[in-house]
């Protein structure tokens, strides 16, 4: 068996940051609330828990002047005024390049009709859509027609791109492409603002998931990025297998000519991609 392990698996720079600010936070003696879960992964999330991490996933359960982390995914400008009427000590440890996103749409609403290109349930997309109310959220080719309407109703004369951070790098060239085309005449600026370790990630899985036979790819059920990951990889490769932890893989079948590609969404910590790894190296394994 030939184990290839893609080299941009595993915590992005901004989850990095959240995680350990959180461990750092949680060595303090009182209640540490997060709104929602700091990332998209359980192993993480349950282990934070267990130090003491509080998760409340509405403002309004969480006691006055409490002590409260921002998650990396960023929230609503609502949340934040909210949290000032509550007097909560906000921790805010939303990723720097979802704040730059923030301040993208800020500088452009007054003069720009605000298309936001992503997942419309992911929290840094909610986020994002209510730094300027003539804004639209994205997810397919078939929302276009819609946001065209409002924004005729709008009275802006110009469009602003930006996109979810983690958002399927050719999809978003794919809903531009044809942005330009319902909208022609109309003068449409795009800030394709998918972080780079996204786009890395995603260019990776395709070369590795080239050369495999099975794919397998390590994060949370719910973290976009990671199912992002999936998604490409099945347009490479046969099997599959989206899973968090190495205990996924006891019914699925591997023998010794296999190559087996793996690669982990940002929010996924190195020794759960160590323990797969391992577990495949012990079965017939020889790294790459």
């Amino acid at each position: 068996m030939k184990i290839i392990v893609g080299k941009y698996s595993g915590f992005c720079n901004g989850v990095k940051y959240t995680v350990s600010q959180t461990l750092k936070e949680l060595e303090n003696n009182y209640s540490l609330f997060s709104l929602g879960d700091i990332v998209h992964n359980e192993t993480v999330i349950d282990d934070l828990k267990k130090k003491g991490l509080i998760i409340e996933n509405s403002i309004n359960n969480i006691p006055n002047c409490a002590k409260v982390i921002i998650r990396a995914h960023g929230e609503s400008v609502d949340t934040y005024n909210k949290a000032k009427e509550k007097k909560l000590d906000l921790i805010d440890l939303t990723c720097g390049k979802v704040k730059l996103i923030h301040t993208k749409i800020l500088k452009n609403k007054d003069h720009s009709f605000i298309l936001i290109i992503g997942k419309k349930n992911h929290p840094e997309t909610i986020a994002h859509h209510s730094y300027s109310k003539n804004s639209f959220i994205i997810e397919n080719i078939s929302d276009i027609k819609e946001a065209y309407e409002i924004f005729l109703k709008s009275g802006f004369k110009e469009i602003y791109i930006v996109a979810q951070t983690t958002f399927n790098n050719d999809l978003f060239d794919n809903i531009v492409d044809e942005i330009r085309k319902v909208f022609k005449g109309i003068n449409v600026s795009v800030d394709k603002t998918i972080c780079n370790a996204t786009n890395f990630r995603q260019q990776e899985v395709i070369h590795i998931a080239r050369d495999a036979n099975k794919m397998i790819i390590i994060g949370g059920k719910n973290s976009s990025n990671t199912k992002e990951l999936e998604i490409i990889s099945k347009n490479y490769c046969q099997e599959v297998y989206l899973i968090q932890t190495k205990d996924d893989l006891n019914n699925v079948i591997f023998n010794e000519n296999d190559i087996v590609g793996i690669t982990a969404g940002a929010s996924t910590p190195s020794d759960v991609i160590d323990d797969v790894v391992d577990y495949l190296d012990n079965l017939y394994g020889k790294k790459k």
